[in-house]
């Protein structure tokens, strides 16, 4: 900061009398008293400027107050006064130092000077943070700071599968974000050898980013936790940066551990109950990076992670892979939001066992693939633990038509079970895919479907699709109930296990709003909410798969006490809600034109 000489000179009369060498009137006859010294100096400080404050003394013709550097290295800063009546004077453009300020009262009889006020010009706190490298103690992350992610980001080191017997270099790290900090990543650099930025939790690590402190409370937009590109808004687009990766030491079928895709570290162990931290009201916009073709970054992938973790309303939005992944372990999300994914708006494989309840999905026809892709074991669909995850109430919504298909034809099949899966999907609403409602891709899987259809509940030996409702697939044109065409289960009959008269499915009408097809803002976000449920609609009450009983049940139920809620709809949203869960926290727009500024402020 530039230093100056701070001086205002009043009239030049008044100041040409304080140079007067008399000490009488034009007589000479009256003497001049000399002026007493100014009283209880104060001085407030506001950033870089301070306010001198006192009280005159008496028979003052003129003020003088100067401020001085207490180690005598910056210039003093000086106003003078030619009037006793003025009892205050601000100095702006301080720059960081410790200081005297004095006040010396003046006639021609003489001066008086103050008692000395001492204060302190502090260094001005930055107001954004670079972080790169691995974060080797634990660390906080304020709201009042913009938060840039430079390159990949590692919080702690690997400290194996089991926690009971830590292994390598471990070193646990807690990183720590409060509620409304925003977090940028620099965007992907041209270099093709240069990894983009993003975020990796490693084994025995834990990334608390907790917008609410409690389950079930809906952010307020101002606490939300936004991980974003630093692109200016209005400019952002997937692929800026790589997304959010969590390490846990829960079990997976891939083998006793894996290697996370995009080198992202070692996950999975011996532990059900892992805990990864916590992500609860999260947003997570425009990450995602194909590394290469087979090898790519999810928006948030929990690789391993146990049902110690929490995740309660998180929004993933314009990724360039799948919204979010769990490659085995047993963590369970709750009121997830996912839209305009590149790739599948929900995934999972590797031996999965959590559940996901409220759930929306809503694709854009620029670049999308399934709504759910549902695996076991992509190498042998048969591996154990097997892939029992629940799904419930979720809205998925493709991009057939309507505005979010206007620019293009993306958007493949509502609800993929491939590769051994043994998912069990019930009181959803599946609707304005391009290829097809549903299908079961492969002979693993269908075994476990014919299995369902002869009334098993075993869990691991069947998949279900219940109490769902399918309309408008596989018909960019009309509503017509074409929902089984597709020909990816190589000639399974698709349309005689939907229809099993047990499973309660329906092809109808969700009797969604038209503004479900909309982009939508922040402000003005699509509706969800159905007018009713379709006549004769019957739910099944997923409440009875909390029990673990070996045989209904196959999931790893949360240790925060989140369980699966029986509801009476299909579907995220309950006809006639009056508060809709996702509404004034989540964002819509494709730029990002209604997200969080970046650490310039665009």
């Amino acid at each position: 900061m530039n230093w100056r000489k701070h001086t205002r000179i009043l009239p030049a009369l008044a100041i040409g009398a304080i140079a007067l060498a008399g000490c009488g009137d034009d007589n000479g006859t009256n003497p001049v008293t000399a002026p007493t010294a100014p009283t209880n100096v104060e001085v407030q400080v506001n950033g870089t400027s301070a306010t001198v404050s006192w009280t005159p003394g008496a028979n003052a013709t003129g003020q003088t107050v100067t401020v001085s550097d207490v180690a005598n290295v910056l210039p003093d800063e000086v106003e003078v006064l030619n009037n006793n009546t003025t009892s205050s004077v601000q100095f702006e453009n301080l720059s960081p130092a410790t200081y005297t300020a004095v006040v010396t009262a003046s006639n021609t009889a003489g001066s008086a000077n103050s008692a000395a006020e001492t204060f302190t010009i502090a260094d001005e706190e930055p107001t954004s943070v670079v972080v790169s490298g691995v974060l080797s103690a634990d660390e906080t992350w304020t709201a009042d700071k913009t938060w840039i992610l430079d390159g990949p980001v590692t919080v702690g080191t690997d400290c194996g599968p089991d926690p009971a017997n830590p292994t390598g270099t471990c070193n646990p790290v807690v990183l720590t974000v409060e509620a409304g900090t925003t977090v940028t990543a620099r965007r992907q650099p041209t270099n093709p050898n240069v990894r983009a930025s993003f975020l990796i939790v490693s084994r025995g690590s834990q990334l608390i980013a907790d917008a609410t402190g409690a389950n079930g409370v809906k952010p307020a937009e101002a606490d939300v936790i936004v991980f974003t590109s630093d692109a200016p808004r209005g400019q952002r687009a997937r692929g800026d940066w790589g997304g959010i990766v969590l390490n846990g030491r829960a079990p997976i079928n891939s083998g006793d551990q894996a290697s996370g895709e995009g080198d992202s570290g070692f996950y999975g162990g011996i532990d059900d109950d892992d805990s990864s931290g916590i992500l609860r009201g999260v947003r997570v916009e425009f990450a995602g990076d194909d590394v290469t073709a087979t090898d790519q970054l999810n928006g948030i992938a929990f690789q391993g992670t146990g049902a110690g973790t929490t995740v309660d309303f998180v929004q993933v939005h314009y990724n360039v892979d799948d919204g979010t992944e769990p490659f085995g372990g047993s963590t369970s999300q709750t009121h997830m939001v996912m839209t305009g994914i590149g790739d599948d708006s929900f995934d999972g494989t590797d031996g999965y066992r959590g559940f996901i309840q409220f759930a929306i999905a809503q694709q854009r026809a620029d670049d999308a693939d399934q709504g759910l892709e549902l695996s076991n074991n992509g190498d042998d669909g048969t591996l154990t633990p097997i892939s029992t995850a629940v799904i419930a109430n979720a809205t998925i919504v493709g991009a057939s038509k309507g505005a979010i298909g206007a620019l293009g034809t993306e958007s493949d099949i509502g609800l993929l079970q491939r590769e051994g899966s043994a998912w069990r999907i019930y009181n959803s609403i599946i609707t304005n895919f391009n290829d097809s409602g549903f299908c079961i891709e492969d002979a693993v899987s269908q075994s476990r479907a014919d299995a369902a259809m002869g009334g098993s509940l075993t869990a691991g030996q069947y998949l279900a699709l219940t109490s769902s409702i399918l309309w408008a697939n596989q018909n960019r044109d009309t509503d017509a109930d074409v929902n089984f065409a597709d020909a990816c289960g190589g000639g399974y009959d698709m349309q005689a296990f939907f229809e099993t008269v047990t499973f309660n499915n329906m092809v109808a009408d969700p009797q969604l709003p038209a503004s479900s097809l909309d982009v939508g803002t922040m402000m003005a976000p699509p509706d969800f909410t159905p007018a009713a449920m379709p006549a004769g609609y019957t739910p099944f009450d997923v409440s009875g798969l909390n029990g673990e009983d070996g045989t209904i049940a196959g999931i790893i139920l949360p240790t925060d006490g989140r369980t699966l809620q029986a509801t009476d709809y299909a579907g995220a949203i309950e006809p006639g809600a009056a508060n809709l869960w996702y509404d004034g926290w989540t964002v819509w727009a494709p730029d990002g034109s209604d997200s969080r500024p970046n650490a310039d402020g665009q």
